[in-house]
């Protein structure tokens, strides 16, 4: 897995702790932001059940999530490198709790006064597709067991 494109993968995430969640919505997709962290080659997210995402969730928990680099003046947003998943999220187990709720915490040091309010759920991304887009004609479909090696020595 020596291929630079894996490395711009690492960076982008080390770099970036926002993501845009894309849910199913009554009347079709619905995007939001959320904040998130990988833990075991999932994406972390800690949602509020009073949030309209959760409660598409609830009705159909196939979702996408794009990761971006920010934007910066001079940098064209067609060549903002970029990663997607799509899969099915889950409340995190009560056995992986401690250990998920560890690295989101140090991924999103914020986030730790929000574990103390009830409405709020840890859940998994269970991720089934992965797509990168490294800028202007550098796209690839990343096979899974390439994102799961990735993700172990992925630090969030």
């Amino acid at each position: 897995m020596s291929e630079a494109w894996t490395k711009d993968i690492q960076l982008l995430l080390s770099q970036t702790k926002v993501a845009f969640l894309s849910t199913q919505g009554t009347l079709g997709p619905e995007s939001s932001m959320a904040p998130f962290a990988i833990f075991e080659g999932k994406a972390l997210l800690h949602l509020s059940q009073l949030a309209k995402h959760s409660k598409n969730i609830q009705q159909t928990p196939n979702i996408g999530l794009v990761v971006c680099t920010p934007e910066t003046k001079g940098t064209s947003p067609l060549a903002l490198p970029r990663i997607s998943f799509t899969g099915r999220i889950e409340k995190v187990s009560p056995t992986n709790l401690v250990k998920a709720k560890s690295c989101y915490l140090a991924a999103i040091p914020d986030a730790l006064l929000l574990f103390d309010f009830t409405d709020f759920t840890l859940y998994q991304l269970c991720i089934n597709e992965v797509y990168w887009v490294g800028g202007f004609g550098s796209a690839r479909k990343v096979p899974i067991e390439t994102w799961l090696e990735l993700s172990k020595t992925h630090r969030s």
